[in-house]
């Protein structure tokens, strides 16, 4: 049969308009000038951003809406675009009612597909509403699962047709006996989510099922030598669900969550600890094998288990680093991602009876800072982020604080993953930490000299984990502190003499933030230490606050007291340059100071900033933070008493989203450093995934 024109379509589809009764005059007379753009003047771009204006119109009549869509999708297609397919799959998902739009839609969308069904196609699943954390797509391809953040960290659903978000858990911050969750996943047929639930109050980690109307039940509670458990996959049957179970040693337990009885099954502990890789594991669609990657950090190899038992089989033998294996829906291929320097690839092999039966095709490259999160018949639903960091100094009045010049990025490569700037007490020296590859502390010459790398010796080190790293009052080196489930709360010092290392354990079972001084031999960390009665040895208090460490005698003592009532968290811990006064961020509100010295503290503001600095005399502080109005990365300088003396929108001189961090001022007054911080995080679904194997 001969293949209808778009041409013929289009007038079609005229007709069809020119009959139909419009309801909206506003809209009506929008649509009549787009009409003219597109068929009178030949200007399809023109008549596209009319069209799209309809569309976004919230009080326009849907019956304009839905013939505005389609116009898109028949404008775009004469331009030969593949966007027309895009806007013909939202006049079926938005515009079900409207038969004429729907029918003419689903004709021009199957034979574009026909057209197209070689070709991989990447569709964002996000149109409208806030983008959702660790996202992952229903059963049917209507919602999206994921974490949001407006009063806690809770599990929340994405319709996709109707742009609406709902809350499925609603914990709350700060209060005790809530929790914090993460990694949802759905069941085989959409009815319910399993996801990680941490207890805010005792720490217990729990996998909990929720059904879409938040109706909750534990399904698995974790044993004491245990730190957590995460779901990665419901299996098709919907009996078991494919978890990791992190241990005190810091290693992971592969194995299967029974639905029905909530038991764990361990089928695989793995080499890797630690920084855990989110997808590295896939449940076969009959049950019978799990695929997972293995091996040293950054090194992994991919293994293919039966759940019944025996031992692992090798998928892949390769010297890159593989991981985040999918399972295809039907069984026969498995896809992971192969990470090489410079370039991140997707790739697919086939399996047949859990064994690989040919060497891997590739299907997609550009693959960097992707990460699998399932396949189905819809294709590969996966996230996207990028986490890019880089430092900026700008010239400063030494005796105004305001800006004199515009930012420049540092001389200084790698670029992408430069962190955490802070001059030397001295101003010849500028330390920071590079995390483009294998993490280092940098210490670069304010005059331009060479630089100095120093290897970071700890698997717990972890870029956006790091807070803190500060310079030793006598300058001869930097310290900082990291915190993991195996080893605790750790304080590292650099020797930039020797290049020697030297660590210090803290008695505190979480993270914390520290700060060198008032001497040589001692530092100050935040958190929660357990002190002895003086009037009962037997007895200990938990005291929560700001302590002095001595690393020669081993001694420590509160500098400052939260009340021990209330949840206490101290970030931005830092010194002023004569060791006098401290600031620090309590509960992420109230910017704080302390006049060690006298001992008092006092409020200087109580909206979120991050990490405050001192002015080289110590007598203001500045902070990063948001600008409400503006919507954009913002820096402003108190006095000790918390009176706004200068603001700056320095984000209007990044791009949009930039925000500000971290930021030191130089001992002469001259230049501030900081970070600069640019994310994505968007979900996407991989179409046709097989079809692009080369």
């Amino acid at each position: 049969m001969r293949r209808l024109s778009v041409d013929f379509w289009i007038s079609l589809i005229t007709l069809m308009i020119l009959a139909a009764s419009v309801s909206g005059q506003t809209a009506d007379e929008l649509y009549q000038n787009g009409l003219l753009k597109e068929s009178g003047e030949g200007d399809l771009q023109a008549a596209i951003e009319i069209y799209e204006t309809i569309v976004a119109d919230e009080s326009a009549d849907n019956s304009v809406k839905a013939k505005a869509q389609l116009r898109i999708g028949l404008c775009y297609e004469r331009m030969g675009k593949t966007e027309a397919i895009k806007a013909y799959e939202l006049v079926l998902e938005n515009y079900q009612d409207y038969k004429d739009e729907v029918y003419v839609a689903s004709a021009r969308l199957a034979e574009l597909n026909k057209e197209n069904a070689n070709d991989i196609r990447v569709i964002k699943l996000y149109e409208k509403g806030p983008n959702l954390e660790e996202s992952s797509l229903s059963p049917d391809g209507t919602k999206l699962a994921g974490i949001e953040y407006s009063i806690g960290q809770n599990v929340s659903v994405y319709d996709r047709l109707t742009h609406e978000t709902r809350m499925i858990t609603k914990y709350e911050w700060l209060r005790e006996g809530d929790g914090i969750t993460y990694y949802p996943i759905w069941s085989p047929d959409g009815k319910e989510i399993v996801y990680q639930c941490f207890s805010s109050s005792d720490g217990v980690c729990e996998l909990q099922i929720s059904t879409l109307d938040g109706v909750t039940r534990t399904l698995h509670k974790n044993e004491f030598e245990d730190i957590q458990i995460i779901p990665r996959q419901w299996s098709r049957d919907g009996n078991n669900i494919l978890a990791f179970k992190e241990h005190r040693d810091g290693f992971y337990t592969i194995g299967l969550v029974s639905v029905k009885e909530g038991s764990f099954k361990a089928l695989h502990k793995t080499q890797w600890a630690e920084r855990f890789i989110k997808g590295s594991a896939s449940i076969s669609p009959d049950g019978r094998y799990v695929v997972y990657a293995d091996g040293p950090p950054y090194k992994l190899d991919l293994f293919i288990i039966d759940t019944q038992g025996g031992a692992p089989v090798a998928l892949t033998e390769h010297p890159a680093n593989e991981f985040n294996p999918l399972w295809s829906p039907d069984g026969t291929h498995i896809a992971f991602i192969r990470e090489t320097e410079g370039s991140t690839i997707l790739y697919g092999i086939s399996v047949l009876d859990g064994k690989p039966t040919g060497q891997p095709t590739l299907i997609k490259e550009g693959m960097r800072g992707v990460d699998l999160q399932s396949w189905s018949e819809h294709g590969i639903t996966y996230i996207l982020y990028l986490d890019l960091r880089d430092i900026y100094t700008v010239p400063l009045n030494p005796e105004t604080g305001t800006l004199a010049g515009d930012p420049k990025p540092l001389d200084y490569t790698p670029t992408g993953y430069n962190i955490y700037p802070v001059w030397s007490h001295d101003g010849k020296h500028l330390a920071f930490i590079s995390a483009v590859g294998e993490p280092k502390v940098v210490i670069l010459p304010a005059d331009g000299g060479e630089a100095r790398r120093y290897t970071i010796p700890t698997s717990d080190f972890w870029g956006p984990g790091l807070h803190d790293l500060r310079w030793l009052p006598d300058n001869s080196g930097v310290g900082f502190s990291t915190h993991s489930s195996k080893n605790g709360a750790i304080v590292h010092q650099l020797d930039i003499v020797t290049g020697q290392w030297h660590n210090w354990t803290l008695p505190i079972e979480h993270w914390t933030r520290t700060d060198w001084g008032p001497d040589e031999n001692s530092f100050i960390f935040a958190g929660w230490v357990h002190e002895t009665d003086k009037n009962d040895p037997d007895v200990e208090h938990a005291q929560c606050g700001l302590h002095q460490f001595n690393v020669k005698t081993g001694e420590f003592h509160s500098v400052f007291r939260g009340d021990s009532d209330s949840v206490f968290v101290a970030r931005g811990v830092k010194f002023s340059r004569d060791r006098k006064k401290l600031t620090f961020l309590l509960n992420s509100t109230d910017l704080m100071l302390l006049d060690l010295e006298t001992g008092k503290s006092w409020v200087v503001d109580n909206r979120p900033w991050w990490i405050p600095t001192f002015s080289p005399d110590g007598q203001k502080i500045l902070a990063c933070g948001q600008n409400g109005e503006t919507n954009t990365a913002s820096i402003v300088i108190f006095s000790l008493d918390g009176e706004i003396l200068h603001e700056y929108d320095i984000g209007l001189s990044f791009t949009s989203g930039t925000t500000i961090n971290a930021p030191d001022w130089s001992p002469d007054g001259k230049q501030l450093a900081f970070t600069t911080r640019n994310t994505k995080y968007e979900t996407y679904l991989m179409k046709n995934v097989l079809n692009g194997q080369q």
